[in-house]
């Protein structure tokens, strides 16, 4: 009985240990099945304003490897796997707010998940590529800044780049000419101390320096960026008191078509003796552009195109009793006359490989008044043969290529060639060819704390030929021309680091090294100063800049080095207007400076309102200052005539400092259920540009020694010349259910209260003047500018307005500039417009919606008649 008993014990114990191994082998293998499921994720990503897709957009892992993810196909679709039930997903796009979204598999191993990408609408945090080269906010930077984005530029019909800056601090574009915080004055024309560039490339006469304002297709514009204070170490010479850089744009979901047309006209000056047209005509502008943007698979492409024309509103040298007793002989000038085309290409090769190539083609006819008659009945004349008309044929080039590497790095390569080609009266014909490449390497140490390193190299070739910039010394007015080059070579290195728990500490650590030279075709391997000019320098940066999250206040601190080498234009034009010369100077030298910037950014929300305020105070130090200066600079060997002695010429005239505040306030808000939208903008700099050696003779002739006191107009407070010191900007709007703007705009600039001396010893009416001036029979330009001055000391108000509706996406808009009709000039000899009344007329239209949207205006139209 009990071997029974011990036998059926046993076959339990067998049993029960068998049954248990099975159950251990079944477990094993669900949990390996388990284990070798996967989960697919799929859908598409699109722009959320038009729902086009999205080519290109990343789709990543939250918290796996950098390189876990997908990306896009041409259709904006996805597909994602992965062996976990429960991940988060991020989605973003360049251009784009990103988005994160949970995904949990429950009963199914399949989802699908489609995804609308807002646009980053950049208004208040706007993203800027220019400051590091690569994206920043702006409470985040180290440096001040300003944008310009497409609204804005839409809203006030610019047309032209030097006009889009009415809601940007401490920027005066005078006579076209750049001023940044009182960082330059009168040049004509030459050597800018702001870099203006287009989509991080310079668009500058390679000779002269010269911004090419009308070159770029504001009609394509993303967004313009304005960095402040010295950017030598990021774009070297030309950069030293600030940088221009315009974005342009790429297409963004579905193909979309722009037209807009326009027309306006001249009013005729308040002193109607003043008027240099006849009572029957009436000066014209007009113009119109188209642009075309659309993704083809793996293609971008932007097509677009303008005409422009400008009569102007400065005549002939006729006075106002002969335009209107001989009307036949009056002849309308065209300020400017243009047709542009312009196109941009990228392919996308695969994920993080992208290369294209942009073009860009000018061909204008415009006049160029250097001098008006005089400041009074002949404001809006000009002084006989200072009148140049000019034909350009102009066109650059950009290839470019783009590689991500897969542990968070890139390689960019762009260059641009430009070509121009100028024709002018005056025998100031002029060619000029420039040949640019960059090269820059970036890339983010993960393991060193998210440090991001920017380094890379740039070369530049110029090449200049013509009358114009032909001379060495004063009387090569005649030699035969021979060209002339600039080469620049620099190797540049840029450090940032964020510190803290919440990363809201940033210090950043730059340098650039350049190289510049200056020579002639034969002089090459001349050492002679006439024929050629080598410098080479270091400059370093640095910035800091500290957030405070709970309040939105970020502090920022920075300190920065310049140098500007000078133009083939500064040291070798040649060139007579009006009886005036304008000399070269071939032993002029690299102008030097350092800077610092202490700044606060106040976010803030208010009723709201949501809007910031920036304000910063700067110091600028100069050595080697390089100004443009009026003087008798021909002996009376060289012209027996007087009056024909006197000209332009640049000189380095030692040390000099610019101190100042600069400071804005903007805001936006949404009241009433969004039927009521408004902004505003306002903005206020100060700047006292001060030479600091006035005993420092820049120039010795035979007859006596020039210094900064017996050459300005006004040496008691020390103030350097064609300086503004008080600029006020203002901008209000208000939007009435997405149908109805309107809105006013202000600006105040204070006299430039020094001159050049000579200006003031020409006039014939001043009292002052030389007895063989007051005595002459002949007209100067500079006569009654003494009373003008005096008359206008307390600066001048100019006032705007602007009104427009919009109807299915059809926008009609009304602008009105210098609204009551103000007659006044910023600098000497150069009138700014009297008022100008412009309409404008644009259309948008997307493939694949509704020629005529209804949707969007049927609900205004209901806001509109319910209220």
């Amino acid at each position: 009985m009990r071997r029974q008993n011990w036998k059926d014990l046993l076959a339990k114990i067998v049993y029960k240990k068998s049954k248990n191994c099975i159950v251990l082998l079944l477990l094993f293998v669900a949990i390996t099945q388990i284990s070798a499921q996967t989960y697919t994720l799929k859908g598409c990503v699109t722009d959320d304003a038009d729902k086009g897709p999205l080519p290109g957009a990343h789709v990543l892992i939250v918290g796996a490897n950098a390189t876990d993810g997908t990306a896009c196909d041409d259709d904006g679709k996805y597909v994602l796997t992965f062996k976990k039930p429960e991940v988060t997903i991020r989605f973003q796009s360049l251009g784009y707010v990103s988005v994160e979204k949970k995904v949990v598999f429950k009963g199914t191993h399949t989802i699908t998940l489609d995804v609308a990408l807002k646009l980053d609408k950049k208004y208040l945090t706007n993203v800027n590529v220019q400051a590091k080269r690569y994206e920043i906010t702006k409470d985040n930077s180290v440096a001040s800044m300003d944008f310009v984005d497409a609204k804005h530029i839409e809203k006030q019909n610019v047309t032209n780049l030097e006009k889009a800056f009415d809601e940007v601090s401490g920027l005066v574009i005078v006579n076209g000419e750049p001023q940044m915080r009182g960082g330059s004055g009168f040049s004509n024309g030459m050597g800018s101390r702001v870099m203006i560039m287009m989509d991080e490339m310079p668009v500058m006469r390679v000779d002269a320096g010269r911004p090419t304002w009308n070159l770029i297709p504001m009609e394509n514009v993303d967004q313009i960026e304005v960095l402040k204070g010295s950017a030598s170490v990021l774009y070297g010479s030309a950069a030293i008191t600030g940088a221009i850089n315009v974005r342009t744009a790429y297409p963004k979901g579905k193909p979309e078509y722009k037209v807009s047309v326009y027309n306006g006209f001249y009013s005729r000056p308040k002193a109607d003796y003043r008027c240099s047209w006849t009572k029957d005509e009436t000066p014209m502008t007009q113009g119109a552009s188209i642009t075309h943007s659309r993704k083809i698979k793996k293609l971008d492409l932007v097509l677009s195109a303008e005409f422009a024309h400008d009569d102007g509103f400065v005549g002939q040298e006729m006075s106002i009793d002969s335009t209107n007793m001989f009307p036949e002989l009056y002849k309308p000038l065209d300020k400017e006359k243009r047709a542009r085309f312009n196109f941009g290409t990228r392919y996308n090769f695969r994920e993080g490989v992208t290369a294209g190539l942009n073009g860009n083609f000018l061909w204008s006819k415009n006049t160029m008044t250097h001098f008006w008659l005089n400041a009074d009945s002949g404001m809006y004349r000009t002084y006989p043969n200072s009148l140049t008309e000019m034909r350009d044929l102009m066109f650059f080039l950009d290839p470019f290529f783009k590689y991500y590497t897969k542990k968070e790095g890139s390689h960019t390569i762009k260059g641009r060639f430009m070509y121009s080609d100028n024709w002018a009266t005056n025998e100031q014909d002029s060619k000029s060819q420039m040949y640019y490449v960059d090269y820059q390497f970036a890339k983010k140490f993960q393991k060193a704390g998210n440090l991001q390193l920017f380094v890379g190299a740039t070369g530049q070739l110029g090449r200049s030929e013509g009358n114009v910039f032909s001379g060495v010394s004063i009387l090569d007015t005649l030699s035969e021309p021979s060209p002339k080059y600039a080469v620049n070579g620099a190797i540049y290195v840029q450090l940032e680091k964020k510190f803290l728990k919440k990363q809201n500490l940033t210090l950043l650590a730059g340098g650039r090294f350049e190289y510049f030279r200056i020579f002639e075709t034969e002089g090459l391997n001349d050492t002679t100063v006439a024929n050629q000019y080598t410098d080479y320098r270091p400059v370093f940066r640095a910035g800091i800049n500290y957030l405070i999250p709970m309040s939105y206040t970020a502090f920022r601190a920075s300190f920065g080095q310049g140098y500007r080498t000078p133009t083939i234009g500064e040291r070798y034009i040649t060139l007579k207007v009006g009886n005036y010369g304008f000399y070269p100077n071939p032993d002029l030298v690299a102008e030097t400076s350092w800077n610092v910037e202490l700044g606060i950014n106040q976010k803030y929300k208010l009723l709201g309102i949501v809007g910031m305020f920036d304000v910063a105070g700067y110091y600028q130090r100069y050595d080697n200052y390089v100004e443009f200066f009026m003087g008798p600079w021909l002996t009376a060997e060289q012209e027996p005539v007087a009056a024909k002695r006197y000209g332009f010429k640049n000189f380095n005239t030692g040390p000099a400092q610019i101190a100042g505040i600069d400071a804005s306030l903007m805001g936006q808000g949404n009241w009433f259920n969004d039927d009521l939208k408004f902004n505003y903008f306002f903005a206020y700099s100060f700047t006292q540009p001060t030479v600091m050696d006035t005993d420092f003779i820049f120039v010795t002739t035979a007859t006596m020694d020039y210094d900064y006191t017996n050459t300005s107009s006004d040496p008691e407070n020390l103030m350097m010349k064609y300086r503004i010191e008080h600029v006020f900007k203002g901008d209000i709007g208000i939007t009435l259910f997405d149908i109805f703007s309107v809105g006013g705009s202000v600006q105040y600039y204070s006299l430039m209260k020094n001159v050049d001396k000579f200006f003031y010893l020409l006039d014939r009416f001043n009292p002052d003047a030389p007895r063989w001036v007051r005595e002459s029979k002949a007209a100067f330009p500079f006569d009654h500018l003494k009373e003008y001055q005096e008359t206008h000391d307390r600066g001048t108000w100019v006032f705007g307005l602007n009104a427009s509706v919009e109807v299915y996406n059809i926008k009609l808009t009304v602008l009105v500039e210098n609204l009551f009709n103000k007659e006044y000039s910023l600098r000497p000899m150069a009138p700014e417009a009297p008022r100008l009344t412009t309409v404008r007329l644009s259309y948008k239209f997307k493939e694949g919606e509704p020629f005529f949207p209804k949707g969007k205006y049927k609900r205004n139209k209901d806001k509109l008649v319910n209220n």
